[in-house]
């Protein structure tokens, strides 16, 4: 919860999850698994696109203990800033409002205990930001043989593959995933904060690209281009590689997850422009 002055007048808003400091995941369905208390995931959380737009602007606040970042809505031209919203009540101090930070507070559930799982995915993180992908991609598999339930960790263990080209077992690994997990219920994920800037991972997608054009028949790339495409918001081009992909029975089940979530985000989109 955060607290803006404007002279008198105050106001609160709220972010998501808790201890924040800055995504990791993109949530393309817009959900994410109930009851995930890992630490990893409070410390490095996710978004759903459609909260703050494929190309959230993250804005610093100053914490007790950590610098927390929260993000606004990033459109065509100009990100949309806090709320203005405000209301009058007298002078404002720190009893202000005192009952409710208090129960608010008390809501917010404290992450689990950090486990050696934990520890991994944070040293997965780093190796990803300095472009070491292939010691983040045998981290992140280390971080799923001691918590094989998580129906996360695997996307970012495929990005690290991907990243590090090794496409065919990204893909075996993006398969896997996307078999376990259910659009409706958990939601599918695309790890783009992984990324220190966004131009090392187009520059990705387009040596994929390049690939993926040269070698039509390989579902394998297919699939990959077409869920990075998704990941980054780029809907109608994400459809021919996926499509193509649904033509090698190995793909075909992946694919069809991922074109059913592309038409759903394509009604959503079109019920929210009329």
């Amino acid at each position: 919860m955060l607290h803006y002055n404007w002279g008198s007048h105050f106001a609160f808003r709220y972010f998501y999850p808790y201890y924040h400091r800055r995504y990791v995941f993109v949530s393309l369905g817009g959900y994410w698994p109930l009851g995930y208390g890992y630490r990893r995931y409070y410390w490095y959380g996710c978004h759903p696109y459609r909260w703050y737009g494929y190309y959230p602007i993250a804005r610093e606040v100053g914490g007790n203990t950590y610098n927390y970042y929260t993000y606004y809505y990033n459109g065509d031209t100009v990100a949309a800033e806090p709320s203005q919203a405000a209301y009058p009540v007298g002078p404002v101090d720190h009893t202000t409002f005192e009952d409710i930070r208090e129960k608010l507070a008390q809501q917010a559930e404290e992450p689990y205990e950090a486990t050696l799982a934990d520890r991994y995915f944070e040293d997965a993180i780093g190796a990803f930001e300095l472009d070491n992908y292939d010691r983040a991609a045998e981290r992140f598999a280390r971080a799923i043989e001691l918590a094989p339930d998580d129906m996360v960790l695997p996307f970012a263990y495929s990005q690290a593959l991907f990243a590090a080209e090794k496409y065919t077992e990204a893909a075996e690994v993006l398969r896997a995933a996307l078999a376990k997990v259910s659009p409706e219920e958990e939601g599918i994920f695309y790890p783009r904060g992984l990324y220190s800037k966004d131009d090392i991972l187009f520059e990705q997608m387009d040596q994929l690209a390049k690939k993926a054009e040269l070698y039509s028949f390989d579902g394998d790339l297919q699939l990959l281009l077409g869920y990075n495409l998704l990941g980054i918001g780029e809907i109608d081009e994400a459809v021919e590689p996926l499509r193509l992909a649904t033509l090698d029975l190995k793909n075909a089940p992946a694919a069809t997850v991922l074109l059913n979530l592309l038409e759903k985000i394509r009604t959503k989109d079109a019920e929210e422009a009329e």
